[in-house]
Parts: C-alpha cells; sequence; structure tokens
C-alpha cells in the first residue's frame, strides 16, 4: 500500500509502519494533545480578526492542524498494515472538549491541568486552611501566622 501525504511530514509511510506500535500509539496521543490545545488556542484568536499578525498566525495554525490530522491518519492506517486491528478504535480518538467554565461557585477560575476543580483548594484570602488560629477574634492582624 502506499500513502502520499498532502503536508509536509516527518516520516514517510513505509517508515511510519516499521514503527514499534508502542512508539506510534505514543505519537499519536502526543498529536492529539497538541490538536486540542491548538483548537483551543484558535478559538481564542478568533477574537481578533482584524489584527493582520493573527490573521497570519490563524492560517498557520490551520496548516499546521491538517499536517497534525493527516500524521494521526498516516500512523493509524500504518498500524492497521501491521496488523493493529484496533489503530481506528476509539481509544485513538481526541478526547472531547472540555465545558467551558461557568465563573460561578466557590472555584470560579480555579482549575487544575486536567481541567478539574480543586475540592479543597481555599479561596484567594482564605487563611482558614492555614492551621489553627490562635485569634479571639478582637484584635486585628495582618500577615500569616505560623
Amino acid at each position: 500500500m502506499e500513502f502520499i501525504p498532502r503536508h509536509p511530514q516527518p516520516f514517510t509511510f513505509q517508515q511510519a509502519i516499521s514503527f514499534d506500535p508502542e512508539v506510534s500509539a505514543d505519537e499519536i496521543s502526543r498529536l492529539q494533545n497538541s490538536i486540542s490545545h491548538l483548537r483551543r488556542t484558535q478559538e481564542e484568536l478568533q477574537e481578533y480578526p482584524e489584527d493582520p499578525d493573527i490573521a497570519q498566525a490563524i492560517k498557520e495554525n490551520n496548516q499546521t492542524l491538517a499536517a497534525q490530522d493527516e500524521r494521526i491518519f498516516m500512523l493509524r492506517l500504518a498500524l492497521t498494515q501491521r496488523g493493529a486491528s484496533n489503530a481506528t478504535s476509539a481509544h485513538y480518538d481526541l478526547p472531547p472538549e472540555p465545558k467551558p467554565e461557568s465563573g460561578h461557585g466557590r472555584h470560579a477560575g480555579f482549575t487544575s491541568d486536567n481541567g478539574l476543580d480543586p475540592p479543597d483548594a481555599p479561596l484567594p484570602g482564605d487563611n482558614s486552611g492555614l492551621g489553627p488560629s490562635n485569634s479571639t477574634g478582637d484584635e486585628q492582624e495582618s500577615g500569616v501566622h505560623l
């Protein structure tokens, strides 16, 4: 089987067939993560369409997205050629986009790297998680007491 990419790729289809399946799977995951971040960036850049530099960045990012999508396709096809029957399974699909933050609630604006709210994170200015206080509540204190 021959595959001729439409976008520049760092390897040929024949080279992709020779990759260790685990390497291909890792590269697919890496590319999916990259695509996810780049799509979010594109959405943010759409807010400034009148800026010629941003318009150029959007164009270049679209080319990058197309090349990365094609690379994932190549790797999946190569895995299939090697006999990996699950190369086209949902395992290699992009994860669903996270829901936008509502901006309401205890942890509005605070998220961890995985997009989940930190359930026990203190609010800004909340020192209640810093241990017991020796204050009687009558005096005015500033700073953090250890």
